[in-house]
């Protein structure tokens, strides 16, 4: 497999993209940068990566910093369980390892919210540790490359995977003797080490060569000994299982606003969901679309303003919005009452709004419609 390697190698030392996470070898660096771009797409991840590093500079200035900051500085980004866990692990590194990453993969795997992906790429990229990260990019080169056309979701093929994965890391260690690095060093060698090397070009080969679609086969550097290519299955690999069809959920958040005065009710969210401590309009959730005058005559607006009287000043139309197994469609209504009460929870000033934490739905309501002198 050396000759795969060669190539991979000397494929992306020309071809790496230049991220700030590919500059460094500080576990905080690298540990912040993979828990970001979990579930996100890399060029929305880089900016939050540069914000939070600004924000947060170390493990120390992170772990100091409220729950409420650190969901402020993610907002957009969603998954929210990802910020709370960032923030619980900053604070276990600081005081069970006096701010230092555990540097056996056992250690950094028992942090929270990191798993076996996250602990691979810091334990190869900072320690030089032999653990393949596994990711979809990584799955779709060696399976196409290698032939695995068994569902990837299967015990037995992970295993054939990582076994595939496992004997290339071994390889690595060959690599610098059948290279001239001597003279002509890996652009990111100083800040890397073979195994962190080697994880980074193989998700790299994945996500800008060899993609899900269309990919260029015929240039490729590795046409010679594909499988994929020469069987004719690149469309086909890897072989996935269907995806469960999205669920469907109604949501009507309610803008009240008090007459005579400025601001908006806000709830702080409880409970043990994705927008957990993410502040929101009282909201109420209905089986399927309502009508306006339905919504007011429901169970759950006369339990939420009793006797109270609320005028129906506007509602918008549908807004959609998309999570991993979830279509939320929102209507918002904006509704304006006499007097002030803590039951539909804190009056919060405009000038305020922008410093609150809020899912990303919230956020589009007010793209769309902005408020006065915003």
């Amino acid at each position: 497999m050396a000759g795969f390697l060669e190539k991979l190698f000397e494929w992306y030392d020309k071809n790496a993209r230049d991220f700030p996470f590919r500059r460094t070898r500080d576990p905080y660096h690298i540990w912040l940068s993979e828990i970001i771009l979990q579930q996100t797409r890399i060029e929305q991840g880089v900016p939050y990566y540069d914000k939070f590093v600004n924000v947060f500079p170390g493990i120390h200035d992170l772990a100091a910093a409220s729950e409420e900051e650190v969901l402020k500085q993610w907002q957009g980004l969603g998954y929210y369980s990802r910020a709370r866990n960032l923030h619980s692990t900053a604070n276990e590194v600081v005081e069970k390892y006096a701010g230092r990453f555990p540097e056996t993969y056992d250690g950094l795997r028992s942090l929270k919210g990191v798993g076996d992906y996250t602990a691979a790429a810091i334990a190869s990229v900072c320690f030089g540790l032999q653990h393949p990260v596994v990711d979809g990019n990584v799955i779709r080169f060696i399976t196409r490359h290698f032939g695995i056309t068994g569902p990837v979701d299967k015990a037995g093929v992970k295993k054939e995977i990582m076994e595939v994965l496992m004997k290339l890391m071994e390889d690595v260690s060959d690599i610098p003797a059948k290279l001239d690095f001597a003279t002509s060093p890996p652009r990111y060698l100083a800040t890397s080490t073979f195994p962190g090397l080697f994880n980074q070009a193989m998700i790299e080969f994945g996500a800008m060569y060899c993609v899900p679609r269309n990919p260029e086969c015929s240039a490729c550097i590795f046409s010679d000994s594909c499988h994929a290519w020469k069987h004719n299955m690149v469309g086909q690999l890897p072989v996935k299982k269907q995806q469960p069809a999205l669920r469907s959920r109604y949501f009507n958040y309610l803008v009240i606003s008090v007459k005579g005065r400025e601001g908006f009710y806000f709830r702080k969210r409880s409970g043990n969901d994705i927008w957990k401590g993410l502040y929101e309009f009282p909201l109420l959730e209905t089986k399927g679309s309502i009508a306006p005058q339905k919504l007011q005559s429901s169970p759950g607006w006369k339990k939420l303003f009793g006797r109270s009287r609320a005028d129906l000043i506007s509602h918008t139309g549908d807004i959609i919005h998309i999570l991993s197994h979830q279509k939320i469609i929102t209507k918002f209504y904006t509704l304006e009452i006499k007097e002030p009460s803590e039951t539909f929870g804190i009056l919060v000033h405009p000038e305020k709004i922008a410093e609150l934490p809020v899912a990303r739905i919230i956020e589009k309501y007010f793209e769309l419609y902005p408020l006065p002198g915003d």
